[in-house]
């Protein structure tokens, strides 16, 4: 005789790394994943830097399929990495993510993410945020200050170029402590 219940899916485990830039965050997402063909990469297409790929400043790196609405088939893997998560936004993401992300744990499917948690004005990003409220495992990582090299939970921009959502790297952005921490000028 079944027990009540006993048909039901099991609901994904939600795994979200957040933090400033430079904290390793793709990193974290790339080395507590399996590298096999249950486990699907994702990364935005807004995000040209890496072309195709999950790459970390730590020298590791996956093909990912670029994408701007979530895949058709994302229900025939057991585990899906995003990276970069606060990319998953209009007008460079079809949908809502979070919903996406709800709907593929629901049948079971494990989900990682990673990405910024605040821009560069100290302002969350709404996405990361929802992710955190329903993440089952959230790990805030911090980087190293550009300036005094103490720990950093803020992205700092260099200049200020009049977009709040950019790519850049070392260029345009720096890992920054709450004494160093300066909006852009």
């Amino acid at each position: 005789m079944r027990m009540q219940g006993e048909d039901r899916v099991r609901r994904g485990i939600l795994t979200v790394y957040a933090g400033p830039m430079f904290a390793g965050k793709s990193a974290h997402l790339l080395v507590d994943t399996p590298q096999d063909d249950t486990v699907l990469c994702l990364a935005p297409a807004f995000d040209t830097r890496s072309g195709a790929r999950i790459h970390s400043r730590t020298g590791l790196t996956r093909p990912a399929r670029s994408v701007s609405s979530w895949p058709a088939d994302g229900r025939d893997f057991r585990h899906i990495l995003l990276d970069e998560g606060h990319f998953m936004i209009a007008p460079h993401y079809t949908g809502d993510v979070v919903a996406d992300i709800e709907s593929v744990l629901a049948s079971g499917i494990d989900v990682s993410v990673a990405g910024l948690d605040t821009d560069f004005l100290r302002e969350d990003f709404i996405v990361m945020a929802r992710l955190r409220d329903m993440a089952d495992r959230y790990v805030s990582l911090q980087a190293r200050c550009h300036v005094c090299n103490g720990p950093a939970m803020w992205t700092a921009k260099k200049r200020q170029t009049g977009q709040i959502l950019e790519t850049g790297d070392e260029e345009l952005y720096e890992a920054r402590c709450d004494r160093h921490w300066t909006a852009p000028s």
